[in-house]
């Protein structure tokens, strides 16, 4: 029911399974600009956590409103300690749209709420380069309930070159990171919402962690990214030219009798081309809703939209008695707004359903 799903006070952002960012098994991906990302994944022990979660129904698609949920977001820009330098406005602008482009369907949208964020720091703006410097990063100037956005002119770690680093809801350290070479602007308009992807426990479509997909898919539900929708993938990286977003490679299949890998190029969480990447499917938009529902709902408590109820028909922030004449008329129109018991019809027990919506208020 729609009082659990969407939590109208401000809660704090609930962070389980924690892992320190330097630890060789830390989960948090990363994003590297030659497509080479950044080879981490769940240990064992979050990969329980995963189950147990699923177990519980945490990942099922919610019952969501009509119109999409405006996530906020806090958008942190890296410059030299005199104030210079840095990605412009313009370009934060761009990336964010190209985010919103990519997430049409989904029910989330981004926007930047309140202002930009300056840290003007020469060290962070040369030497953003190991692990523990972007998780100072990601720990500078935090605005709660929201997704702290740090863009830095270089990224780097240990392990190379990175375009970004995300979080997933058990990682330690909350936050997503962005070089900004790696924006729409140098022809890569899908870093910034495979980051996000992550952000909302979406997984790289060539997951190994929990599995090795089948390619006749018969264990898509427990292996790989957990997504029957995603076919199988032997991890495409650098085995997608750009200008034909084709996958060259060769890889057998995993399974004995299983047919020939085809894997999903234009997938946003595969390591396809940058420029290739473009798509998300069904089940990858329901798991990130479903994340945001049940498992980042301080997001929901600071959303941008000033309602996020079901029960505001017309969509004016408020809940008032027009939105019980906006629900008469949604009613005699069969539109979809009027269903709000989420049982596929529309009858008269969804009055009743929107009393109870409307008395949870905003």
């Amino acid at each position: 029911m729609w009082p659990e799903m969407c939590p109208m006070k401000r809660a704090p952002l609930a962070l389980v399974c924690a892992v320190s960012l330097t630890s060789p098994a830390l989960s948090d991906p990363g994003e590297g600009p030659d497509g080479a990302d950044c080879p981490l994944s769940p240990t064992p022990a979050q990969v329980e956590l995963v189950r147990q979660r699923l177990a519980l129904g945490l990942y099922n698609p919610p019952r969501w409103r009509g119109a999409d949920v405006l996530v906020p977001m806090t958008i942190h820009v890296v410059r030299r300690s005199n104030g210079t330098g840095g990605i412009s406005a313009a370009e934060i602008d761009n990336t964010i749209a190209a985010a919103n482009t990519a997430w049409l369907g989904s029910g989330i949208q981004f926007c930047q709420p309140g202002a930009t964020v300056f840290i003007d720091d020469d060290n962070f703006y040369t030497s953003t380069d190991t692990f523990a410097e972007i998780d100072a990063l990601r720990s500078t100037a935090v605005v709660p309930d929201t997704i702290n956005i740090y863009f830095v002119p270089n990224l780097r770690s240990e392990l190379g070159s990175l375009c970004g680093i995300s979080s997933f809801t058990f990682s330690t350290t909350q936050g997503i990171v962005v070089s900004n070479n790696c924006t729409p602007a140098f022809g890569n308009p899908s870093t910034f919402p495979h980051e996000l992807g992550h952000y909302f426990d979406l997984y790289h479509t060539h997951e190994t962690a929990f599995g090795v997909e089948c390619t006749d898919g018969s264990n898509c539900a427990d292996a790989g990214d957990l997504r029957c929708d995603t076919p199988a993938d032997p991890n495409v990286g650098g085995e997608v030219p750009p200008d034909t977003c084709l996958w060259i490679g060769s890889d057998p299949p995993p399974c004995s009798g299983a047919p020939a890998y085809s894997p999903p190029v234009l997938n946003v969480m595969s390591y396809s081309a940058k420029s290739c990447r473009t798509d998300f499917t069904a089940d990858q938009f329901a798991a990130a809703m479903a994340t945001l529902v049940n498992l980042r709902p301080g997001l929901l408590a600071n959303a941008c939209d000033p309602c996020p109820n079901i029960a505001d028909i017309n969509d004016d922030g408020q809940l008032d008695s027009t939105d019980f004449t906006a629900w008469i008329a949604a009613f005699n129109a069969g539109d979809t707004k009027a269903d709000q018991n989420g049982d596929g019809s529309i009858d008269p027990t969804d009055f009743t359903a929107w009393i109870a919506n409307f008395n949870t208020g905003c």
